[in-house]
This record gives C-alpha cells, sequence and structure tokens, in this order.
C-alpha cells in the first residue's frame, strides 16, 4: 500500500515530537504527546492511529528511562505509566471523532483541552495518591493551584499543558493542511491510510 504524503508528513512530525520529550528539553508538561495522541487519532486509519502513538511513547520511555532515571537510582515504570498510556489512547479516540477537515481552530482547541484533561485527571490521581496533600477540598486546591512546597507550582504545569496541547498540534495541523496532500484528493487518502473524512 502507498504512503501518501500527509502520512510522511504526520510520521515525521510524530517522530521529531517524541524526540522532543527528551527531559528538560522543554518546560515541564509543555509536552507534544497530547497532539500526537489526538493527531494519529484525527489523520491515521485504523489501528495505525491506536498503535504508532502508544509505540513511539514506549521506545522513548525506554530510552528516557535507560539514559537518563535509571542511572539516577528510579525508573519511570510504575502502575502510574499504564494510567498515562490509558489517557494517551483517549486522547487518540478523541481525535477519531473528529476530521481532518474539520476547522483549524477547532483541531487546535481540541488538542488544548486534551492537555488540560490530561492534567486534570493526573493531577487529581497525584492528590489522591500522594501524601503530602490533605484529603481535603484545600487540598484538592493546593493540588491544582500551588502544588507542593519546594516544587513549581501546579498552575504552571497547568499552563504548559494547555500552550503544548494547542502549539504542537496547530504545527501538525497546519504542516499537513498546507504541505501535505490537497483536499481534493480525500478519496484517495482514505484508501492509503491517511482519514480526510468519516
Amino acid at each position: 500500500m502507498k504512503t501518501d504524503r500527509n502520512t510522511w508528513i504526520l510520521l515525521g512530525l510524530m517522530t521529531l515530537f517524541t524526540a522532543l520529550r527528551w527531559p528538560e528539553l522543554l518546560p515541564s508538561n509543555f509536552s507534544p504527546v497530547y497532539a500526537i495522541c489526538l493527531c494519529a487519532g484525527i489523520y491515521l486509519k485504523g489501528p495505525r492511529a491506536w498503535v504508532l502513538p502508544v509505540v513511539l511513547m514506549l521506545i522513548s520511555d525506554l530510552i528516557i528511562n535507560q539514559f537518563v532515571y535509571r542511572p539516577l537510582g528510579y525508573s519511570v515504570f510504575g502502575g502510574y505509566l499504564l494510567l498515562n498510556y490509558a489517557l494517551l489512547l483517549v486522547l487518540v479516540g478523541l481525535g477519531r471523532k473528529l476530521t481532518a477537515s474539520a476547522q483549524p481552530a477547532t483541531l487546535i482547541a481540541s488538542g488544548m483541552l486534551g492537555g488540560i484533561a490530561f492534567f486534570a485527571v493526573t493531577n487529581a490521581m497525584s492528590w489522591s495518591a500522594d501524601p503530602g496533600y490533605p484529603k481535603t477540598l484545600a487540598g484538592l486546591v493546593q493540588a491544582f493551584t500551588v502544588g507542593k512546597p519546594g516544587f513549581p507550582p501546579t498552575w504552571l504545569f497547568f499552563r504548559n499543558a494547555a500552550a503544548g496541547g494547542a502549539l504542537f498540534t496547530a504545527v501538525i495541523v497546519y504542516a499537513i493542511r498546507y504541505y501535505g496532500a490537497p483536499q481534493a484528493t480525500a478519496l484517495k487518502e482514505s484508501q492509503v491510510g491517511v482519514k480526510a473524512e468519516r
């Protein structure tokens, strides 16, 4: 099966963005992962939409764990990682509900909301599991605003998640829109693996 220009653009950007996950390369939570998963759901057909982002994340997690975290004496592999992967698959599912022909603002807003949703769920889980947070409404507010003493405030992670989701989604959407195959080839795209419409 022939792979078209849109697929190559998407794969190239997804691979580049995955490399940007290297620790301290970007601000905390200013992540391309939300856009990778959302746009895989938007632009890829079939199992590739679900498998490709997970494979990219797994490979990068293995490499980062081996060369960054393991020498420091700890591992990124724990039960919470399964939750992260499940949340990322939810973003793929959200992307499957959208179409490549949607307005760019809709797709970009979806990327931003995906980052916010990821932040909200993981932060709520952190509040519920971390003994450093009181299990009260005040503790929940603390977990979503100032965080724990000695760490950056969590509102920065919120801001970065929203901005990263929007920015990286915008790069993918506009790259495919302006450098990809013309919209007139939508039928051909649907036959070679990149969704144009449902």
